[in-house]
């Protein structure tokens, strides 16, 4: 589907902001990058509450939701980032490494990076695991010590761990997602040494320069969560926000490296991609196509049974997961009264996502029939 903000510039947030008017609560049901949360506590009076089954989805949920006025972005700067500056200057793996990525990026340079991380383990979690890799051995150090000094009460701690995930997200060298990470080949290295001259500490604090200003009307809530254990604890009086996976690829082999981040922890790593065990990666039976049909319809008959109005989004085609937009329009109305809305966006289409090709999207808005039978 095309961006989020894209979507509630353009339907979305209307929509979100006339159905709130009859809601107690705004329940993100898989927030993802949290864009819906973030909308709903900064324009509606009411409590947003974010789920998802990845944690930093939580983080960057919390950054907004958590305060209810500006955070004082200097004084977090002061207190944070200028400790940050400090200590890189004074590491001597940060002069060994400044000393290897000088000048053009080279194969040899690449692999000289990759085993000064892989040989100093203990310099920290991002530099062992993914220093070389999704990020050069000095953006590896930083984001490391930008963890190493985060604040330890929220909101301050979410809020600038968010603003950290977010840089992380701008410097990773990796196309689009973070799947796997650009290699010294001779088309792909010029992107590689692109990503690598990235500073995640001057981005870090851009980016939370920009986040402290915002904040939500009411205080919210975010949590990890499975979609479909939360569904069977709503209430009648929530209006549901569902967009739900429609990849066939499980989307935490996506956002690894930012949920190495977001929680501080990872097992041992694998592959080209660095892969954690695939244990220690949640999973969605949405990106499961031998389960996303029968995922699909458990969670919209457990909300129906809730009593809860529903805003569905989906891309109106098919989509590698095996569902599709008629598909979901179909099934929801067994238990709903459904309205159906469809517009076009400027993201990838529904059968090779190029960028910039028109795609039709699904908002699909649902009411519940009643007596709806277990």
């Amino acid at each position: 589907m095309g961006s989020k903000n894209f979507m509630l510039r353009n339907g979305l947030g209307v929509l979100i902001k006339q159905r709130a008017k009859k809601a107690e609560r705004i329940v993100d049901l898989f927030s993802g990058a949290g864009h819906i949360a973030w909308f709903a506590a900064e324009n509606i009076e009411r409590t947003v509450f974010a789920v998802d089954i990845q944690n930093y989805s939580k983080v960057l949920a919390e950054a907004i939701l958590l305060r209810t006025e500006k955070n004082d972005a200097e004084k977090l700067t002061k207190e944070w980032i200028d400790q940050v500056k400090f200590d890189i200057q004074q590491s001597s793996y940060y002069r060994l490494a400044r000393e290897l990525e000088n000048g053009k990026i080279t194969r040899k340079k690449v692999e000289e990076a990759r085993k000064l991380c892989a040989t100093h383990k203990k310099v920290g979690l991002v530099w062992r695991n993914y220093g070389g890799h999704y990020f050069s051995p000095t953006q590896a150090l930083a984001i490391d010590i930008l963890y190493k000094h985060l604040p330890h009460r929220n909101p301050s701690r979410s809020l600038c761990l968010a603003a950290l995930l977010t840089a992380a997200s701008k410097c990773v060298a990796a196309p689009g997602h973070t799947a796997q990470p650009f290699q010294p080949t001779k088309g792909a290295k010029k992107f590689l040494e692109e990503a690598w001259k990235r500073n995640p500490i001057a981005i870090t604090e851009e980016v939370l320069k920009e986040i402290s200003g915002r904040h939500a009307k009411i205080i919210g809530k975010a949590v990890v969560a499975d979609a479909m254990n939360i569904a069977s604890r709503l209430k009648k009086d929530d209006l549901v926000v569902i967009d739900p996976p429609y990849s066939g690829v499980q989307y935490s082999r996506f956002y690894h490296v930012l949920e190495t981040i977001a929680t501080g922890k990872c097992g041992p790593v694998s592959g080209v991609g660095r892969y954690p065990s695939i244990k220690k990666r949640p999973q969605s039976p949405f990106s499961n196509k031998g389960q996303s049909k029968e995922a699909l319809e458990k969670l919209l008959h457990r909300i129906a049974l809730r009593g809860s109005k529903v805003i569905f989004t989906f891309p109106a085609g098919e989509a590698s997961n095996g569902l599709s937009g008629s598909l979901v329009e179909k099934t929801a109305s067994q238990w709903f009264n459904v309205i159906n809305n469809r517009f076009s966006t400027l993201g990838g289409n529904n059968n090779n996502r190029l960028a910039r090709q028109r795609s039709k999207e699904l908002i699909l808005s649902l009411t519940p029939k009643d007596n709806v039978i277990e």
